[in-house]
């Protein structure tokens, strides 16, 4: 597999194709971007990521309040579903925060970890790329959109 495309799998189960950390820059969203450095106090660069696992880290995701990061250092891991304690209750917990648009973003974290675990990461994202994209147009979408904006239609979520 590509490492651009393994970047894209957060080591919490979050497919970082649809952040807007990731997303926004190269859709060169500018006025997104400046919009959400503002609500999170980072610059535009601090934001810009080229996902979990790469070099480019988005500041509040390098930072990792969540506490992923440090442990899988300490387990020597790169995804939670490698590690012997998966599920943990940090994983469980985070499973149910983050709603924005009715949408939760975490929800189904500890589900897809167990769809790489058992299926591989290739097959995973795969799935994530098609479902993260307009049936309509095919434009590829912030995980809380319900309407995409280049064509107006509805987003199955």
């Amino acid at each position: 597999m590509e490492r651009d495309l393994s970047n894209l799998v957060g080591i919490c189960g979050l497919y970082c194709g649809t952040c807007p950390s990731y997303l926004a820059y190269r859709k060169n969203d500018m006025g997104y971007m400046k919009k959400r450095a503002k609500e999170k106090g980072y610059t535009i660069e601090g934001l810009r990521c080229d996902g979990c696992l790469s070099d480019k880290v988005a500041d509040h995701c390098k930072d990792c309040r969540h506490g992923f990061r440090s442990c899988a250092a300490e387990k020597h891991v790169n995804w939670c579903f490698e590690c012997e304690e998966f599920p943990c209750q940090r994983l469980k917990n985070f499973s149910g925060i983050h709603i924005i648009n009715g949408i939760s973003h975490h929800e189904h974290v500890i589900d897809d970890l167990q769809y790489m675990k058992q299926h591989g990461i290739e097959e995973w994202l795969k799935i994530k790329d098609k479902a993260s994209r307009c049936t309509g147009c095919g434009e590829v979408l912030y995980w809380f959109d319900h309407k995409c904006p280049v064509c107006n239609g509805l987003v199955e979520k």
